[in-house]
């Protein structure tokens, strides 16, 4: 058995517990909640005002640009009468090979990859700022280790588990260079790994920055909200959560393999930062059935914001290639923190720490609806923005039409419509089959899912 099976079988067998183990169930709540729109031939209602006018915008007009589609065989979660997902009795979803529709997308030749070479200062970090000065030099140690592939550092008698699993998570989390670095197990003076092989490690890292430089080249020139869009859509687009241990907790899983869960949506997106010397951090917590999660704070233009993108990329029954959405891109705190979010930054598993306090998210201008201009404050132009986004959405034969209102009151009101819509969109266009509500009060985004 050669070195890299050794290590890769070491790692899975001492697998105790990942520092985020993103279990393949905390997405799940985002379909669980999900209500399909029933609609009757009696729900059906013409689109026309008070008056009895027609009801037209330029929007209205103009007839969406129809993408084609072609048939592809994809992997898709097995579900139950209910719609839940089934899993077997060790907790694994249930998967079939299904044949969807997949939109085809002509694009202009893609530019050439700009190859930056990775070489961030760890005293930059801002977790490492949060550290004592003991602290901030184990995590100099750890990091100069892991680099080298060693396994043991030499640590004081005294030193406590407590400080080694907090230092140690702090270092992991935001060093997301160290893809063969595994979190499987966390004993003090010891580090573990998915790969020890240097000359493989050098040809997988040339993956990584081939696939990097072409994301770079994607956002070159943008300001930083349009370079974080950018980052965000190519990995949500780009990837499909698997829970299974290994490089999914990596960038190589986020750039190369496709696959990723929570941590690897949040180190794909820190690397893309660190190359394009943004400011960022990866933040850890729990959903609110206390499975671990992970995800990102950014700095745009001195403020910070929060930003999920395996959220934005949910667990499907029926598989759409790109199903892509922003409902948790640039969110406050006060958005997420103690609502869908938990545990802010702290190990509630085995021993239990708070690696640093992150950085308060109270900003809203760089909040992807705020920014896109997609805030609604009244019922009447947040009913046209939806139906228009309900009309681009089916006739491109993608999943998502989403909006944002300013507040409660609003967001009752079009929500309390959305049979109306459902009625709506189905008469516009026969290739949607069913209707699903997916928003959310907290954010205050109209999220509606189309099938077809």
């Amino acid at each position: 058995m050669n070195r890299k099976v050794l290590g890769f079988a070491a790692a899975l067998l001492m697998a105790v517990g990942c520092m985020t183990a993103c279990n393949g169930r905390e997405a799940a709540p985002e379909e669980t909640t999900v209500r399909v729109i029933e609609t009757t031939a009696a729900d059906t209602v013409q689109n026309e005002s008070a008056e009895g006018t027609d009801v037209t915008t330029a929007a209205d007009t103009d007839t969406p640009m129809t993408i084609p589609t072609e048939v592809s065989e994809v992997e898709a979660l097995v579900t139950d009468d209910q719609g839940q997902a089934v899993t077997d009795d060790a907790g694994n979803y249930v998967t079939e090979i299904v044949s969807v529709d997949v939109p085809v997308v002509t694009t202009a030749a893609p530019k050439d990859p700009i190859l930056k070479e990775y070489n961030v200062d760890c005293t930059t970090r801002y977790g490492y700022g949060q550290l004592s000065a003991s602290e901030q030099e184990l995590y100099k140690q750890m990091l100069d280790a892991a680099k080298n592939i060693k396994t043991r550092i030499q640590v004081p008698d005294d030193l406590s588990d407590e400080t080694w699993v907090k230092v140690y998570g702090c270092m992991y989390m935001q060093e997301p260079e160290l893809f063969w670095l595994s979190s499987s197990k966390v004993q003090k003076g010891r580090l573990w790994y998915w790969e020890v092989d240097n000359d493989l490690i050098a040809s997988m890292q040339k993956e990584i920055d081939q696939k990097a430089g072409e994301v770079l080249a994607l956002a070159d020139g943008k300001s930083t909200y349009e370079k974080i869009k950018t980052f965000h859509d190519w990995i949500v687009l780009n990837n499909t959560f698997n829970k299974e241990p290994g490089y999914n907790q990596t960038i190589y899983g986020g750039f190369v393999q496709g696959t990723v869960q929570c941590e690897g949506y949040a180190k794909t997106m820190q690397y893309l930062c660190d190359l394009s010397d943004i400011e960022s951090m990866i933040v850890v917590g729990t959903n609110a059935d206390g499975s671990s999660h992970a995800w990102n704070v950014i700095k745009i233009d001195g403020d910070w914001y929060n930003v999920d993108c395996t959220w934005d990329d949910p667990i499907l029954s029926t598989v759409i290639a790109n199903n892509l959405r922003h409902r948790y891109f640039g969110v406050t705190d006060a958005q997420i923190h103690n609502k869908s979010h938990y545990n802010i930054n702290k190990k509630t598993t085995g021993t239990q720490v708070t690696y640093f306090t992150p950085p308060a998210c109270t900003a809203t201008k760089y909040n992807y609806f705020d920014a896109e201009g997609l805030v609604y404050s009244d019922k009447a132009s947040a009913e046209t923005a939806l139906k228009n986004a309900m009309k681009t959405t089916a006739a491109n034969k993608t999943r998502v039409a989403e909006i944002k209102v300013s507040d409660k009151s609003v967001y009752d009101a079009v929500t309390a419509e959305l049979k109306t819509y459902a009625s709506w969109i189905k008469g516009e266009n026969s290739a949607v089959k069913s209707v699903k509500d997916n928003s959310d009060p907290e954010t205050l985004v109209i999220e509606i899912d189309l099938e077809y």
